[in-house]
């Protein structure tokens, strides 16, 4: 099977029927740009309509050059482009997560403005390998061996990453067959960035004769192992569940459940009440679930979620707090 029929089998798979716009996140990268040469013969087929965007993070010198060099090569190739400025305080504290916020910030709202949007980014499989490592380092348990998700939901339009089982070597090798160039991003190779250290983690790694489709393969047979357990935490949750929204459960019947129970179940919910881009570590959950035995707990605040404990009722709520940890 040639890489297009692979990530055309996968836009089929992976984008809602009402799709009528492709937009692209294009940083001029190796990966971006054959995704959006790959989108574009997609769009094609598919009588979609193809935009592309580029977000100049103003964090480089050469990003305001770069975002200019995409817009040509995009033009040269007869590809719709805009470059999207953020506008940022030159100090910013943990700065390469707050311009990853940006940057699907920016991409979203542009994708308002056309019918029936999917917002497609550029994600392969050493992305996900690096991911799922990095999860692991960070003691995430096994949600963090669900690695990056093909589809994520969006109030403005869904996140398909068509590109997780194909390698980045492929991609480079694609965009050489059809003759087309890219940029190198000088941060890929900057051991300040925790992903760049994972990745020189996993060459070295490879070197000694271990590759990253072990990594892929463990990660497929825990997250289905994965699967069974939320099937049986749902189970437990209909007994202590009170109301949905808010979310309320009786306190004495959700601690009466098993501890591994009480832990995914309070960390799922706190990821997608609060929204946040990733679950709790779960010495962080663990040391939640002590303070709410406790008979009163005013306004606890943690990624994005409100946490109140009175009359052995405990209240989750979403909160904007700035106080949230």
């Amino acid at each position: 099977m040639t890489l297009q029929s692979q990530v055309f089998e996968a836009f089929d798979r992976l984008l809602p029927p009402h799709t009528k716009t492709l937009v692209v996140g294009v940083s001029g990268g190796a990966d971006s740009m054959a995704l959006t040469l790959l989108a574009r013969d997609y769009a094609i087929v598919k009588d979609y309509d193809l935009q592309t965007a580029t977000v100049d993070h103003q964090l480089r010198q050469d990003s305001a050059a770069e975002a200019l060099w995409v817009e040509q090569a995009l033009l040269d190739l007869n590809i719709s482009h805009q470059t999207l400025i953020w506008h940022h305080q030159e100090e910013l504290k943990r700065r390469h997560e707050q311009a990853r916020k940006a940057r699907y910030q920016l991409l979203l709202d542009f994708c308002k403005d056309y019918p029936s949007p999917v917002l497609l980014t550029a994600h392969h499989q050493q992305d996900q390998a690096e991911t799922i490592l990095m999860r692991f380092l960070k003691g995430s348990g096994p949600d963090g061996f669900q690695g990056i998700r093909a589809i994520h939901h969006q109030h403005a339009a869904p996140i398909v990453r068509p590109l997780l089982g194909i390698t980045p070597q492929d991609l480079r090798i694609y965009l050489q067959a059809n003759s087309l160039t890219w940029i190198e991003d000088p941060s890929n190779q900057d051991s300040f960035y925790e992903r760049t250290r994972v990745r020189k983690l996993l060459s070295h790694l490879g070197d000694l004769g271990w590759q990253q489709d072990g990594i892929l393969a463990s990660a497929a047979k825990i997250y289905e192992l994965q699967q069974n357990f939320a099937a049986i935490i749902g189970e437990y949750a209909k007994g202590f569940t009170i109301t949905d929204t808010p979310l309320t459960i009786d306190q004495a019947k959700f601690y009466a459940a098993p501890q591994p129970v009480q832990r995914d179940w309070l960390r799922q919910q706190i990821w997608q009440i609060g929204e946040a881009d990733y679950p709790k570590p779960y010495l962080t959950i663990e040391a939640i679930l002590r303070m709410l035995k406790q008979p009163k707990v005013n306004d606890y605040f943690v990624a994005g979620c409100l946490i109140k404990v009175a009359n052995q009722i405990i209240v989750l709520s979403k909160t904007q707090n700035p106080r949230e940890l």
